[in-house]
C-alpha cells in the first residue's frame, strides 16, 4: 500500500465518504425542494428553471435537481453486492437472509418513529394495509398505487435494492454454470432490468445505477487504477457539474442523464476504491466519512427532522436574522437532528449487523 493511502484493513474510508455525499445530497434536495414548496412561492418539481426570476432560487432550484444521491447509492450497492457474489463461498440463501437483517431493522425503526410522530404532525396514522405493503417496498412501484409511509417516501428506493439483492446473484450464479462470461452477463442483465418493465409502463431504468456499481465491481486492480488516473480530478469534478447542471436545464432527457451519471459515477468510484487521488483524500475526511457509516439510519429519518424543523419554523425563527440566514440556519438545525437521530437507529438497529459480519473487501479486485 502506497504512503498516504485511505484505504484501511477493515474498510475504505472513500467509499464511506462518497455515501455521507449522497445522503448529503439526499437531504439537501428535501430540505430545499420543501423550503421552495413552502416559501418561495412554487413547488420545484412543477415550476421549471427559466421561471425561477431570483438568483438564490434558481441556486435552489438546481440543489433540488441534484438527485443524484440515491444514484450514488445504487452505484455503491451494485459494486458491494458484485463484490460478494463474485466469491467462490458465496451462498445464495445465506447472502439474501443477511440482506434482510441488514435492511430491515433499521427500517422497521424508522416506520414505528414515523407513525409514532404523525399525531404531532397531525398527519393521519398509516392504514394495517399500507404498512405491509411498504414492508415489501411497493410503495416503489408508482402502478400500484402505494403510498409511503409518513415521511418514509424515500424508502421507494428499496424496492430497487431489493429487487437487484435478490435477481442479481442469480445472474453471477447462472452465467457461470452456463459458461457467460461475468461482464457481458452484467451488462445484458442490466439493460433488461433497466428496460423490459418499460413494456408493462414501470420506469426502472435506475437499475442501470446499480448495474453500472457492478461492472466495476469485475475491475482488475490495475484496470481501476487506470480509470483512476486517465481523469484528472479537476476533470471529474468539471464533468460531474456540466452532467448535473445540463439535466437541471433541460439540455439532457432522463435517459440521456441516467447514461452519463453512470459513466461519471463509475469513474468517481474507481477513484474512491483506488484511494490514491485528492477527490479520495478528501472523501476520506473522517466527519464524512463517519456520516457514511451512518448514512442508511440517516437517508431513513432525515425527512423526519426536516418535517419536525417546518413544523416549528416560526417558533424557531430568528426574526433579526433574514429570510436568508434563517433557512439556512434552520437547515443546518435539521442536519443535525437528522445525524443525531441516525446516530440514535444506528446503535439500536445497524451497530450489532457490523459487529458481527465483516466489511467487503475491495482491495482484492482480481474477478473470482
Amino acid at each position: 500500500m502506497r504512503p498516504g493511502s485511505v484505504l484501511m484493513l477493515d474498510r475504505n474510508r472513500s467509499l464511506d465518504g462518497l455515501r455521507g455525499v449522497a445522503v448529503i445530497l439526499t437531504f439537501l434536495v428535501h430540505y430545499w425542494g420543501t423550503y421552495m414548496a413552502t416559501f418561495r412561492g412554487g413547488n420545484p418539481n412543477v415550476v421549471r428553471f427559466a421561471e425561477w426570476n431570483n438568483p438564490f432560487d434558481r441556486v435552489l432550484y438546481w440543489i433540488f435537481h441534484s438527485h443524484h444521491g440515491v444514484y450514488i447509492f445504487f452505484m455503491l450497492s451494485g459494486f458491494l453486492i458484485c463484490r460478494i457474489a463474485l466469491k467462490t463461498s458465496f451462498n445464495y440463501a445465506a447472502f439474501v437472509g443477511k440482506r434482510v437483517v441488514r435492511v430491515y431493522p433499521a427500517f422497521l425503526l424508522a416506520l414505528i418513529i414515523c407513525a409514532a410522530l404523525s399525531p404531532f404532525l397531525l398527519i393521519p396514522p398509516p392504514t394495517w394495509q399500507t404498512v405491509g405493503l411498504n414492508l415489501l417496498f411497493l410503495n416503489g412501484v408508482p402502478q400500484l398505487g402505494v403510498p409511503g409511509i409518513v415521511f418514509n417516501n424515500v424508502t421507494w428506493s428499496l424496492f430497487y435494492e431489493m429487487a437487484f439483492y435478490l435477481v442479481f446473484p442469480l445472474v453471477v450464479v447462472v452465467g457461470r454454470r452456463v459458461g457467460v462470461p461475468i461482464v457481458p452477463a452484467i451488462v445484458l442483465a442490466g439493460i433488461i432490468a433497466a428496460y423490459l418493465p418499460g413494456v408493462m409502463g414501470f420506469y426502472a431504468e435506475f437499475f442501470l445505477f446499480l448495474f453500472a456499481g457492478a461492472l466495476v465491481a469485475t475491475f482488475s486492480q490495475s484496470a481501476v487504477k487506470a480509470v483512476a488516473e486517465a481523469f484528472p480530478d479537476y476533470a471529474v469534478i468539471a464533468l460531474y457539474l456540466l452532467i448535473t447542471s445540463f439535466f437541471t436545464v433541460g439540455l439532457l432527457t432522463t435517459s440521456q442523464f441516467v447514461w452519463a451519471f453512470a459513466g461519471c459515477g463509475s469513474v468517481i468510484l474507481c477513484k474512491a476504491i483506488d484511494g490514491q487521488s485528492a477527490i479520495a483524500r478528501a472523501l476520506a475526511w473522517k466527519p464524512l466519512s463517519e456520516l457514511g457509516r451512518i448514512s442508511y439510519s440517516f437517508y431513513l429519518l432525515h425527512s423526519v427532522a426536516i418535517s419536525l424543523v417546518f413544523k416549528e419554523w416560526w417558533l424557531l425563527y430568528i426574526q433579526r436574522a433574514g429570510t436568508i440566514p434563517n433557512a439556512i440556519y434552520l437547515g443546518a438545525a435539521a442536519f443535525a437532528g437528522s445525524t443525531f437521530l441516525a446516530w440514535v437507529s444506528y446503535q439500536l438497529a445497524e451497530r450489532f449487523y457490523f459487529k458481527s459480519h465483516a466489511p467487503v473487501d475491495v482491495r482484492a479486485l482480481e474477478p473470482a
